[in-house]
């Protein structure tokens, strides 16, 4: 067989491997940010077998910083957020 083909850059591949664990955890939270609108949006919320609870705390939206609280009760996963009562957090 013929050996692999060299990449480019030698850090182009370890750079997207280093930023898909932001990806994967907004894909299983089910996070969105709305900067224009300065709100957090979750919807079906999701956390990986063996964890319980699982807090963001600083998500910086503009000028001001959000703390996220995903926490299995049952079956579902309750969210609560902290920060400035000028950023909703809204859950559905």
């Amino acid at each position: 067989g013929e050996p692999p083909i060299a990449y480019p850059v030698a850090c182009l591949p370890q750079a997207w491997a280093a930023g898909s664990i932001f990806m994967m955890l907004q894909a299983c939270l089910g996070v969105t940010i709305d900067g224009w609108n300065r709100e957090v949006r979750v919807s079906d919320p999701r956390l990986p077998i063996g964890i319980d609870r699982l807090e963001i705390d600083g998500l910086r939206i503009g000028d001001e910083k959000v703390d996220l609280l995903f926490e299995h009760a049952g079956r579902r996963i309750d969210v609560q957020g902290r920060g400035p009562t000028g950023i909703p957090v809204r859950v559905r």
